[in-house]
Order: C-alpha cells, then sequence, then structure tokens
C-alpha cells in the first residue's frame, strides 16, 4: 500500500511538472539564467523577463539574497554573487578530477586485480566520484555516486584529514559514530589520533570498519595550494590476502595518487 501511494505520488508530481511556470525550481533557475545575462536589473526591469508578478519575484529574490546567491546594490539592481560561481567551478573541477583519474585507477585496478575508487567530501559524507571493478567474480562492489560515512572508511579518513583542527572539531561533535562492525572506531578521540597519523603517514588503512573482511588502503589527492581534494583507494576482500601485498598495493597507490595530484596542479 506504501508503495502504491509513493508511486502515485511521484506520478502526480510529474503530471505537475508539465507546466513548469508554475513550478518553483523553474522559476528560480529562470531569475538566475536572467541575471547572467545582465550586468543588474532592477525589479521592475526582471519583471517582464522572466514572467512574474512583482511580489512574486520580490519573495523569490529576498531568498536567493539570504541565501547569498543575489546582492542588491545602492541603485537597487539585482545581480548574481560569487557565491554561483564558487558552486560552479567546484562542479567543473569534479568532472575534471573525474576525467583525469579514470585512466590512472584502471592501471592500477588492472596491476592490482583489486577495485579502485576516486571519493570526494560532500559536507559530513563521501561520494564515489570514479571506480573501476576488479575482474575477480568475488570483488568489493561500488557504484558511482554512493555515499559512505567519513569515519569508518580509509579514504574518509583521508578526507578527514584534510579539514582544519575547527572543521575537524566540529565534525567529531556533531557526527554520530555508529558502529558498523565490530571494529568501527567510536570514540572520538582515537578516531582524532588516526586523522593525526594518516597525515603524518599520507595514507590511511582500514580493516573490517564499515564492511566486514574489507581491506582498503587510502591516499589523498591534493590540488595546487596543498590541500586534499580528494581520495584515492584499493578495497579488497581479505580472503584474498597474500603476503606483502599490502605494501605492493600501497606503492602503487601512493604513485598513482601522486600522478593524479600533480595533473591537478600540485607541487611537491
Amino acid at each position: 500500500m506504501d508503495t502504491f501511494k509513493d508511486d502515485t505520488m511521484e506520478t502526480n508530481e510529474e503530471n505537475n511538472l508539465s507546466d513548469l511556470s508554475t513550478n518553483s525550481v523553474f522559476r528560480t533557475l529562470s531569475i538566475l539564467e536572467s541575471l547572467s545575462y545582465h550586468k543588474g536589473l532592477t525589479l521592475e526591469e526582471l519583471v517582464p523577463i522572466v514572467g512574474l508578478s512583482r511580489p512574486t519575484l520580490f519573495r523569490f529574490l529576498s531568498i536567493l539574497q539570504r541565501m547569498e546567491y543575489v546582492e542588491k546594490d545602492i541603485n537597487n539592481r539585482y545581480r548574481l554573487t560569487p557565491k554561483i560561481f564558487k558552486v560552479a567551478s567546484r562542479s567543473i573541477d569534479d568532472v575534471e578530477l573525474s576525467r583525469i583519474s579514470r585512466p590512472f585507477i584502471e592501471d592500477l585496478s588492472f596491476d592490482t586485480g583489486e577495485t579502485t575508487i576516486v571519493t570526494i567530501r560532500d559536507n559530513n559524507e563521501q561520494i564515489h566520484l570514479q571506480k573501476v571493478e576488479s575482474r575477480y567474480t568475488a570483488r568489493f562492489y561500488e557504484r558511482i555516486g554512493k555515499r559512505t560515512p567519513l569515519y569508518c572508511t580509509a579514504s574518509g579518513k583521508v578526507l578527514l584529514a584534510g579539514m582544519d583542527e575547527d572543521q575537524l572539531s566540529q565534525y567529531l561533535a556533531t557526527e554520530k559514530l555508529i558502529p558498523y562492525t565490530i571494529n568501527t572506531v567510536t570514540d572520538p578521540a582515537t578516531l582524532r589520533q588516526q586523522i593525526s597519523k594518516t597525515r603524518e603517514d599520507g595514507y590511511n588503512e582500514v580493516i573490517s570498519e564499515y564492511e566486514q573482511d574489507i581491506h582498503t588502503l587510502a591516499c589523498p589527492i591534493y590540488e595546487h595550494d596543498g590541500s586534499i581534494i580528494a581520495a584515492v583507494s584499493i578495497n579488497w576482500p581479505s580472503f584474498r590476502e597474500t603476503p606483502g601485498k599490502r605494501d605492493i598495493c600501497l606503492e602503487k597507490l601512493q604513485k598513482v595518487a601522486l600522478q593524479i595530484s600533480h595533473i591537478m596542479g600540485y607541487s611537491d
């Protein structure tokens, strides 16, 4: 019954989208696009362009001002703020990183036979930006776009290492450290020590913290100013552990992480 209701609601929503002129998202984007073509517009000048009434347009602009995407000057002219360009540039950087990293993690996966993943941080989670699956039937399977925690994954701890102390303290004060396995670190003090060690070592290693019997190594990807913008990891099931495998994988991973970082503008 619940599924039926959800499907019905989605169908109704799709029907409502047929009249985009009444859709809030459409209206918001129309305002932003209109402002992008001009250096500044008054409320009266913008009304005929976007096709909204003066009160409705004013309400939308007020919200966009509050969110700091739009500003109004002393002549009551509205214009876009740098915030929208920062948001756009982050998306461009992510697309570029995905494109650049792909051949390197393909080679890494081919050399080791294991799953390789590039992740980026999104607030208190990480997102899989790019990945190459292991050639083995029994493998660590992941999908692009998947969100996972930071505190119990090797790549997540690398991304946490990229935070400054204020950001890390805020994260530890607000994030609930849920135990996914018996090995998950749930003590903030211990986690902070691990983050500090990750900064010193330049990599992180996790075994069975987020998923049981999965061994993961992760290294940071840096941009031109030395800040950590992403993490690249190699992942394999513990039953495929062999003498020396960990050290071989780490050496190859560190090389790949540095190669990607150099292309992203980093100079060590």
